[in-house]
């Protein structure tokens, strides 16, 4: 991703900081949530971005484990691999709330 450390915090902090992120408590509340609904959440707040760029990562009992945004090497969002998309919109998910 870059050379130097430095430059590698100051991409990722811009990266981060272009981003808004969706309730994760009022979605983990939603009867028969999916990693579509996720995914919709995430569009809703982020317009810029296309759902094939949206990846979700998952453990093997369906419980969010996180996102991955696609980037090209100019860092613009691009569609994700197959392996990096991670479940169809229609797979159940869970989001964990804590204690």
């Amino acid at each position: 991703m870059a050379k130097k450390p430095e430059t590698y915090f100051k991409i990722s902090g811009i990266l981060w900081r272009s981003l808004q992120w969706p309730d994760a408590d009022r979605l983990s509340r939603k009867r028969n949530l999916t990693a579509g609904d996720l995914r919709d959440a995430f569009l809703v707040v982020n317009p810029a971005w296309k759902r094939e760029q949206v990846g979700i990562e998952t453990n093997s009992r369906g419980w969010l484990k996180g996102m991955r945004l696609c980037y090209s090497r100019r860092f613009m969002p691009q569609r994700c691999r197959r392996d990096d998309f991670g479940p169809p919109d229609s797979v159940p998910l869970k989001i964990w709330r804590g204690l």
